[in-house]
């Protein structure tokens, strides 16, 4: 049985001797490629339908393959995996953070309270700011908002 490994390897060396041709040779390699992945995404968008049909959890076992999982998801036929909402928020609060130190502040996630609510608590400058409320609006809430759609409420905690 070939890994996964294995037929990423035999991709990158193909890959490697295509980048060594002109232009034009390099888009008709392109364009194949496509064809091909455009022929393969139906035939797989048709599988998946039958199969759905006849046996949900065979699909799932399928999918379990990580070559199958990863042709799907290369093909945008599978969701990526959602990561927790904790993470998520984290990963917001990340994208905020580098202002708010710039101004001798910061922001730390008190808790998540789901489905819809998250509390943070502004430390540093950013505790006693006057446009802490704006802070906590305009840049906290809405990075959170960006990366957690189901968030409904940022709260700020004392």
């Amino acid at each position: 049985m070939t890994t996964l490994e294995e037929l990423v390897q035999e991709i990158s060396r193909f890959e490697a001797i295509i980048s060594e041709w002109d232009e034009s040779q390099r888009c008709v390699a392109i364009g194949l490629k496509r064809a091909i992945e455009d022929l393969h995404k139906e035939a797989l968008t048709r599988l998946i339908k039958s199969v759905k049909q006849e046996s949900m959890s065979a699909l799932r076992n399928a999918v379990k393959d990580e070559i199958v999982y990863g042709i799907l998801l290369y093909h945008e036929l599978v969701k990526p995996p959602t990561p927790p909402l904790t993470q998520r928020v984290q990963q917001a609060l990340n994208e905020v953070r580098p202002s708010l130190k710039s101004h001798n502040g910061d922001v730390v996630l008190v808790a998540v309270k789901e489905p819809d609510t998250v509390e943070v608590r502004l430390i540093g400058t950013c505790s006693h700011c006057p446009a802490s409320t704006l802070t906590l609006s305009q840049g906290i809430e809405q990075a959170i908002k960006a990366y957690c759609p189901e968030i409904n409420n940022v709260i700020a905690v004392g």
